[in-house]
C-alpha cells in the first residue's frame, strides 16, 4: 500500500502541527510496514537486543525531522523501510558491540617475533569463540582501513595469516627487510589510534550520509554494494566516501596520535 496523497502532504508541508497530524494517519497506514521491516531486519537476534516497537516509532519520528529530504512521495515508503532497517542495525550492533567488549587489535599485535607468535598462537587457542570472532571483527575492520592501500595491506595479510616477519615479508614483495619494517612502524603509528577510536571517529562526521557509509563499511562490514543498495547511493559515491573519510582518519591520527577525534572535529568544523 502507497498512499501517495497522503505522502506528498507530509513532504511537502511547511505547516509544523499540520505534518504533526499527517504523521499520525502515516502511522496507521503504514505501521505495519514498518514493523515487519524491523522484525525482518532483527531475526535471529535476541529478543532483549531490539524493541521493534520502540524502533518502529523511532522511524517515523525520523521520518518527521527529515520529511524535506526524503524526496519524492513515491519514494516515503521505501524511505521508512529503510531507516527502520538501519536503526535495527544500529541498535543491534551497539548492544553486540557493548556486549563483546572488542578487544582494540592494534596494528602491531601481527608483528611480532618467531617466539612471540608461538605464544601469541597459545594464548589464542585457550580464548573462547565469542572472543575469538570478536578479535576477527576487529582485524576486518583494521584491513578495511587499508583498503585503498594495496602494498601496506598486504604487508599486514603476511604478518598476519603466515606470522611472517619482515625478513620474509621482504622477500615476498621484493623488498628489503629495513623498508618494511619500516612501513610497518608507518603503519602502527595511524592505524592503532585510528582502530582505538573508531566508532568515536564515526560519530563525530558531521556529515549524515558520511556516518552512515562508514558505520555500515566499518562497523556492519557491509560491501560496497550492500551500502550501495541500502542507500540508494551510487557506488562511486560509497567508494569514494570511504577513501576520503580514511584518508581525514590517517592525518588526524598523525597530528594528535593521544586524541585523533580532537584533530577530526577540528577539521569538521
Amino acid at each position: 500500500m502507497n498512499d501517495i496523497r497522503l505522502n506528498r502532504q507530509f513532504v511537502e508541508t511547511d505547516d509544523e502541527e499540520e505534518a504533526d497530524q499527517l504523521l499520525s494517519s502515516l502511522v496507521k497506514v503504514y505501521r505495519k510496514i514498518v514493523f515487519d521491516a524491523v522484525e525482518s531486519q532483527k531475526r535471529n537476534q535476541p529478543d532483549t537486543v531490539v524493541d521493534t516497537d520502540a524502533i518502529t516509532n523511532d522511524t517515523f519520528l525520523k521520518a518527521l525531522e527529515k520529511r524535506k529530504h526524503i524526496g519524492e512521495p513515491e519514494k516515503l515508503v521505501g524511505w521508512l523501510v529503510t531507516a527502520a532497517k538501519n536503526l535495527t542495525i544500529d541498535k543491534i550492533r551497539r548492544a553486540d558491540t557493548q556486549t563483546r567488549r572488542l578487544p582494540t587489535t592494534p596494528l602491531d599485535r601481527f608483528f611480532v617475533s618467531e617466539r612471540e607468535a608461538l605464544y601469541d598462537a597459545l594464548i589464542r587457542a585457550e580464548t573462547d569463540i565469542a572472543r575469538t570472532e570478536a578479535y576477527r571483527y576487529r582485524e576486518e575492520q583494521l584491513l578495511r582501513l587499508l583498503t585503498y592501500m594495496d602494498k601496506d595491506r598486504e604487508i599486514v595479510v603476511l604478518a598476519r595469516d603466515e606470522r611472517l616477519n619482515p625478513a620474509q615479508i621482504a622477500e615476498r614483495v621484493g623488498s628489503t627487510a629495513k623498508a618494511v619494517q619500516k612501513r610497518q612502524e608507518r603503519l602502527i603509528k595511524w592505524t592503532n589510534p585510528v582502530m582505538q577510536h573508531l566508532d568515536a571517529l564515526i560519530d563525530c562526521l558531521l556529515d549524515e550520509k558520511d556516518r552512515n557509509i562508514m558505520e555500515w563499511y566499518f562497523l556492519d562490514q557491509q560491501s560496497f554494494s550492500e551500502i550501495k543498495e541500502a542507500l540508494g547511493i551510487p557506488r562511486s559515491t560509497v567508494e569514494e566516501t570511504v577513501k576520503r573519510v580514511i584518508k581525514d582518519w590517517k592525518k588526524a591520527a598523525k597530528d594528535n596520535p593521544a586524541d585523533p577525534v580532537s584533530a577530526m572535529v577540528k577539521k569538521e568544523k
